[in-house]
C-alpha cells in the first residue's frame, strides 16, 4: 500500500479573518475529494492545519499562564479537528481523530521528539484514515506550538509517504499573495536549483502566523521532500480534480510540485 499525507490547510478549511469559523464549502471539497479515492489502495494520512480556531487562540493567550495557554490550545485544535472528522464520518467515510500531543512528546533539554506511531499504523492497515493537526505540546515549561508539517515530518520516518498534497485555497505557491499581489505568478515547480530564490520571494511577502507561515510550510516540506525522495504538491482544495489526480500518482497542471529532482 502507498501512503499520502493529505493536509486540508487552515486557510483552506477556515474562514481565516473570522475567528474559530469552520469552511462549510471547503468541507464538503474535502469530503468528496476523500470519497473519490477511499477505494484506492491508498492509505491516507489526514492532517488539518489550526486556521481561525488555533491561530486566534495561541494569540490570544500566549501571554496567559502556561497551563491556561495549553489548554486553550488543545480545545480550540480539539474541536476544528472534531469537525471535520465527524463530517466525514456523518458522510461515509472511516477517519478518526489521534490528538497529535498524544502521540508525539517533545524533551526541551534534547530537543527531541519521541513519535508514539503504532497507533497510525493499525488504523492504516484497517483502512481507516487516522485525522492529526497541529497543536501544543506540553512541555515543562511553556508549550511549544507544532505545525502540521512537523507531525509530517516527524511520522515520515517511521511511516514514508508516497506523496504529500498540501490543500489551500488558492492553486500553488505563488511570486506574491495572488489576493492582493496584481502581479502573482503561479510556480510550477520547486526542487534543489530554485528553492533558495522561491524562499527569498517568500520571505519578502511572508505574512506570518504562529507556525510561521508560507514561508515556513515551504522551508519544512521541501526539506521533507529532498531527504525522502518524495513530491510534495501544494494546490486548492476547491480543485477537486486536481487533488484526486495528485493523491493518484498523477500531475495536475494547476498546482505547485515541490521535488527532489
Amino acid at each position: 500500500m502507498k501512503y499520502i499525507y493529505l493536509k486540508a490547510g487552515g486557510s483552506f478549511i477556515t474562514v481565516k479573518d473570522k475567528p474559530v469559523t469552520i469552511n462549510y464549502e471547503a468541507l464538503r471539497s474535502l469530503r468528496e475529494i476523500i470519497h473519490r479515492v477511499k477505494d484506492e489502495e491508498i492509505g491516507i494520512i489526514l492532517g488539518n492545519g489550526g486556521g481561525s480556531f488555533a491561530h486566534y487562540t495561541v494569540l490570544k493567550h500566549n501571554l496567559a499562564d502556561d497551563k491556561t495557554l495549553l489548554v486553550k490550545c488543545h480545545e480550540a485544535t480539539r474541536a476544528l479537528n472534531r469537525l471535520i472528522v465527524d463530517y466525514l464520518v456523518e458522510n461515509g467515510i472511516h477517519a478518526t481523530s489521534l490528538q497529535t500531543s498524544a502521540i508525539i512528546h517533545y524533551d526541551p533539554a534534547t530537543e527531541e521528539f519521541t513519535v508514539f506511531y503504532r497507533p497510525l499504523e493499525t488504523l492504516l492497515s484497517n483502512k481507516i484514515i487516522p485525522a492529526i493537526y497541529g497543536e501544543c505540546i506540553p512541555t515543562r515549561g511553556k508549550p511549544i506550538v507544532v505545525s502540521t508539517e512537523k507531525v509530517f515530518e516527524l511520522l515520515a520516518k517511521y511511516i514514508k509517504p508516497q506523496r504529500i498534497v498540501l490543500l489551500t485555497d488558492v492553486s500553488g505557491v505563488y511570486t506574491c499573495d495572488p489576493k492582493k499581489c496584481t502581479e502573482a505568478t503561479l510556480i510550477n515547480k520547486i526542487t534543489p536549483r530554485n528553492i533558495d530564490e522561491v524562499l527569498s520571494l517568500l520571505r519578502e511577502h511572508e505574512k506570518s502566523d504562529v507556525t510561521g507561515g508560507i514561508y515556513s510550510k515551504i522551508l519544512s516540506t521541501s526539506r521533507l521532500s529532498f531527504e525522502l525522495g518524495t513530491e510534495v504538491f501544494v494546490l486548492s482544495g476547491f480543485d477537486v480534480d486536481s487533488a484526486v489526480e495528485a493523491i493518484k500518482g498523477g500531475y495536475p497542471k494547476n498546482a505547485t510540485l515541490i521535488t527532489y529532482h
